[in-house]
């Protein structure tokens, strides 16, 4: 695919002045890369030219590559800050701005339209619905129970997506409050993650709080399974284990398979239990797309093309070489040998 071709982009956002929402700040920036953000800002500002912009001079002026870009508008666009769309031979022909959160109503390719549609879309509820809403004794106890987990008075935003929950994705006030109990026991509080396990679960068709034990327990069989591989037994991950392992399996979204493999060279290389060492391989697995076990062989015959490559010469051994070499001094040699 040709990434850094001319594209052109398009807003609905009045053009004038570069808008950056304040939930854009609050929500999206603290967990985003750097660099990615960086991008962001650089495109959000470009829009406003309303002319064709070249990547490849967006690539100059940040000191970027191509493969940055690339990742960083999967990033945005999975996020749903921006829509991509590519000509008929797959090469991007341009990147929509649709308001804020929100995709534009575009072409995409089949899989892409498949994944979108999986996905619940967010919408925004109206501030007299948010009233009528807390207005209920039930939910006045659910949004009550989710202060005491969360350790303090619940933000707007955090009330909007319990509310979300109850109101569009039509969870029960038993399975938010479980939902809650499961995001803070994983040790977060956020709400964007316990808004993407939401979508999860309402992916999955999960209803009740039975459903979504059995989906989490699949995790909890995971991490176990991870644990036997580094040769672990008789107890249950520690928090940092488990930091590491949710963020292969749903940050980086691989397969068990590939997770043990990394454990498998780890144990090999350090001969030890190190989670630490196993997430530098997952990490630099990720980075290259690896989606398969295939994959990895892939780079793995790469790595070795490339040592072999850059394995220095030695000279043939001879008789010549092996012979202990003197050195003389033939001006020397040749008084001598008109004296004589």
């Amino acid at each position: 695919m040709d990434i850094l071709g001319n594209i052109s982009l398009h807003t609905h956002i009045d053009s004038g002045m570069t808008c950056v929402p304040n939930d854009f700040i609050d929500s999206y920036l603290p967990r985003a890369n750097g660099e990615y953000v960086k991008l962001y800002l650089y495109l959000l500002r470009t829009v406003s030219f309303e002319k064709e912009v070249s990547l490849e001079a967006v690539a100059e002026d940040l000191e970027y590559t191509e493969k940055d870009i690339r990742r960083a508008l999967s990033y945005w666009e999975k996020e749903g800050l921006l829509y991509l769309d590519f000509d008929a031979d797959g090469s991007l022909s341009g990147i929509c701005f649709d308001g804020f959160g929100k995709k534009a109503d575009a072409p995409v390719h089949a899989a892409e339209a498949a994944a979108t549609q999986e996905s619940p879309k967010k919408a925004i509820l109206s501030a007299d619905r948010i009233a009528a809403l807390s207005a209920q004794k039930d939910i006045e106890e659910l949004l009550f129970i989710a202060a005491q987990y969360i350790g303090k008075p619940l933000s707007p935003s955090e009330i909007s997506n319990i509310l979300y929950f109850y109101d569009e994705l039509h969870f029960s006030k038993d399975l938010i409050e479980y939902l809650i109990e499961y995001c803070v026991s994983k040790g977060s509080k956020s709400r964007h993650y316990m808004e993407k396990v939401a979508f999860e679960w309402a992916k999955e068709g999960i209803h009740t709080v039975h459903e979504a034990k059995q989906s989490t327990n699949l995790y909890n069989r995971n991490y176990y399974k991870i644990l036997n591989a580094f040769g672990i037994k008789g107890r249950g991950p520690a928090k940092p284990e488990t930091e590491y392992m949710d963020c292969w399996l749903n940050t980086y979204h691989f397969t068990l398979e590939i997770i043990l493999e990394a454990c498998a060279r780890t144990i090999a290389q350090t001969q030890r239990p190190n989670f630490q060492y196993a997430d530098k391989i997952l990490s630099e697995w990720h980075k290259s797309n690896v989606h398969h076990l295939s994959d990895i062989k892939a780079l793995d015959a790469a790595h070795l093309k490339k040592q072999k490559a850059e394995k220095p010469k030695t000279a043939p051994a001879n008789k010549f070489n092996n012979f202990h070499q003197r050195d003389y001094d033939f001006e020397q040699l040749e008084k001598q040998l008109l004296n004589t």
